[in-house]
This record gives C-alpha cells, structure tokens and sequence, in this order.
C-alpha cells in the first residue's frame, strides 16, 4: 500500500454511547485535518476520511473554528490546523524549526529593536511559530503565534514562496490568486513582481501588505538540501523602516540564519 492510498484509507471510528461518541468524533476529525494539513481538506474529503456524514462533521468543525483548534479559509473551502494546535506543539516540525531557531529569533531582535516572526509553510499558506517583540517604542504585530497568511503576502510569506522551486512557485500563485484580491486587493501580478525582486536582492520586503503603515523585511532558511524551510522576518512603522534600517535588518537576518547549522 502506498503513502496515498494509506492516508485514503478511513480512519477507524468507534461508535460508543453518549459524550465518549462526540470526544472520539471529534478527535478522529482533528487527527483527519493534521493528516491533510500542509495541503489543506475541504469537509467532503475530511468526512470521508472520518467515515461520518458531512453535517455531523460540518457541526463538530464549526465548534473547532470556534475554538481556534482549526482554521477555515473560505476561499479554497480548505480545513487546517488552527493556532491552538500550534500553540500546544503539536507539530513536531514545528517544535524543531522553533527549537533550532528561537535564538535567533531573539538575537535579531535584540540587533534591530523590531518585532521578529519564525514562519514555516503550511500548504498554500505561512504560518507563525514564534514572535519575539523588539525594544522600539511601537512594535508592529503582523503575526499571531499561530495565525496564517497566503503565501506570497508579508515579507516572510514572500520569502518561503521565492526560493521554492519555480513551477512550485506558479503554481501557489495561480491558487492564492483570489485570496490576494479578496482579502488584500492586490493582483497576483503584483505579487510575481514583489516575488522576482526578493530573488534579485535575496531577501524580501514587504510595505502596508498585512499590516498598515508597517514594512517588513526576511529571508528564507533553507535546509542542507537546499530546499526552504522556513523564513525570519522583521517588522517596523514606516517611519521608522528607512530604506537604510531594512538594508541593516536583512543583514541581521541573513548573518543570523547562516550562523546556526541548517535542519535536515
């Protein structure tokens, strides 16, 4: 049997009586959701996988969405993990990439005074995993631990999506593509455009895409295969941010990325 058709496969479900039925419902829909999580699952495949109909699956993941536990994008109509899962450690990957980079993280923000987000990919989208705030008197939180962007908006999110492979690459900004419209307006063109420059410079930046009137700088980090991992970035007020400040930070961030061993 292959990995697919494994993760095909139903999960067994057992069928008791009373609030023991609702708990192991609920916790074969979560063990569904982080099986699909980098890809994302839309209700009929989760429900599937379950083996349960779709509203009794629908009416356990609306409590889920509820309780950050899971997030919904309405867009892709895809199911992920949501900042409560993250915040608990439950992703393994993501404990080490934190792990191995939480120093860092605080090491750049110590140098810059500006606020400083880990953010690994997860499917379609970056997600935070760790923010350090800085000592500048207004700090810019672009990220919650836990929350989510499409790929290709903020400065970490441009720098996971930059240095994937280039068919890769086209084809998470085919997907997005209405996700940027809806929720930011911004074309998928503009975000090639920004895309191609983070390539050039090798870093990125990012003004008043997530956050208003804030500007953000980052860099992947790649593992010893070559391939991106994850991303480190910066964020400031646009006063604050001159085109000086950003050149230091990208330097900060690069400097402190080569400086510890890449993951596997």
């Amino acid at each position: 049997m292959t990995k697919t058709d494994s993760l095909e496969q139903p999960v067994k479900t057992v069928r008791p009586q009373g609030g023991a039925q609702s708990v192991r419902r609920t916790l074969s829909i979560l063990r569904s959701i982080s099986t699909y999580n980098d890809d994302g699952a839309r209700l009929s495949k989760i429900a599937r996988h379950v083996d349960l109909p779709p509203p009794t699956v629908h009416r356990i993941l609306s409590v889920l969405i509820e309780e950050d536990f899971v997030s919904f994008d309405p867009v892709s109509k895809l199911y992920h993990m949501g900042a409560e899962l993250y915040a608990m450690g439950e992703d393994s990957r993501l404990c080490s990439i934190r792990d191995r980079y939480q120093t860092a993280v605080r090491r750049i923000t110590e140098q810059t005074g500006d606020a400083t987000y880990l953010v690994i990919r997860s499917g379609y989208d970056g997600v935070c995993i760790d923010r350090v705030l800085g000592s500048a008197r207004v700090q810019v939180l672009g990220y919650n631990i836990g929350e989510r962007h499409p790929l290709g908006m903020g400065a970490a999110g441009q720098a996971l999506l930059a240095f994937l492979p280039e068919h890769e690459c086209a084809a998470i900004l085919e997907a997005n593509s209405p996700r940027y419209l809806k929720y930011y307006n911004i074309h998928v063109d503009e975000v090639r455009t920004w895309i191609q420059q983070g390539q050039d410079r090798k870093h990125t930046y990012s003004s008043c895409k997530i956050t208003q009137d804030a500007v953000g700088v980052g860099a992947p980090i790649f593992n010893k295969a070559g391939c991106v991992v994850a991303a480190i970035s910066t964020a400031g007020i646009c006063a604050r941010m001159t085109p000086d400040r950003c050149r230091k930070n990208s330097e900060i961030i690069i400097a402190e990325i080569a400086a510890i061993e890449p993951p596997d």
